[in-house]
């Protein structure tokens, strides 16, 4: 799956002696190359506002390949960075990654690769597959508190969802790293019984979606709530407003590739047979 090994040493060993991150981190030559592409084009942009990195960050990668599971290749839970090919939330985790990093004014492949894995895992600390933050109402939770972004939901008209959150541990067949291992499975449940009692992620209903639209910003994360039982939320993408019209860039399963949405953001919610809602981040500007 590496081709570059040597990259991928010194990258880990610099890490751990960094102090900042530990365990390996995994990518190819490839990925530091499209980084170092990727901070040319958008350094006229640095001193602009987060929300302006994030579009530019999402439509650098427009007609990247989709691919499913890019985390799920490895037997040890490792920090994975791919440039090169996406899922949803793998696109998006990237694309606020990468804006942060520009904004910070430390624009180094080290910085990136930190901050990818404070978004990614809980507290920022890799340990073991159950660490890692599957669902996205776990992940808004841990990087809400951690300043990362703020959920604008409550105020947009978004109301708190009510629903056990057990997809995983009852699709646990589906997940390498869940078959047939049982410390994994009772640790996913007890994650999923603190998100069950939390009780607290808020979406706003898809029928309200058009009442709402000025409140959303470009380069806002838009999540999409799902009534599959046990799930909390199947999509994501970032917001983007042309031409008076919102709609939003997001790696496509359909389509294959990361695409600028050709439908606007509520037709697009009302014709996704299983979606619910939306839940609407905004990064800060730290």
């Amino acid at each position: 799956m590496f081709k570059s090994p040597v990259s991928y040493i010194l990258l880990s060993i610099f890490v751990l002696a960094s102090g900042t991150m530990q365990g390996q981190v995994l990518y190819e030559r490839q990925d530091s190359l499209i980084f170092e592409k990727y901070a040319a084009h958008v350094k006229p942009y640095q001193n602009e506002p987060v929300s302006t990195l994030m579009v530019e960050t999402a439509k650098f990668f427009i007609g990247t390949p989709y691919v499913a599971h890019t985390l799920e290749k490895n037997e040890e839970e490792a920090l994975v960075i791919n440039l090169r090919e996406f899922d949803c939330t793998t696109f998006v985790e990237s694309c606020i990654s990468l804006a942060i990093t520009m904004k910070s004014g430390n624009p180094s492949f080290l910085n990136f690769a930190n901050t990818l894995q404070q978004l990614r895992y809980r507290k920022g600390y890799i340990d073991g597959y159950t660490s890692r933050l599957h669902y996205m109402s776990d992940w808004v939770y841990e990087n809400e508190r951690a300043g990362i972004f703020e959920d604008i939901s409550p105020s947009a008209g978004g109301t708190n969802m009510r629903k056990e959150i057990n997809f995983m541990s009852t699709h646990a067949d589906a997940y390498p790293h869940l078959k047939n291992n049982q410390e994994n499975i009772h640790k996913i449940k007890n994650i999923e019984a603190s998100i069950t009692k939390r009780s607290d992620y808020v979406t706003v209903p898809s029928q309200i979606i058009p009442s709402i639209t000025d409140k959303i910003d470009s380069g806002d994360i838009i999540l999409f709530a799902t009534d599959i039982n046990g799930l909390d939320y199947s999509h994501v993408g970032i917001a983007f407003w042309e031409n008076g019209s919102l709609s939003f860039i997001h790696a496509s399963s359909s389509k294959k590739r990361v695409i600028f949405e050709s439908q606007t953001l509520h037709n697009y919610c009302k014709k996704a047979r299983k979606c619910t809602g939306i839940t609407q981040l905004r990064l800060k500007n730290n």
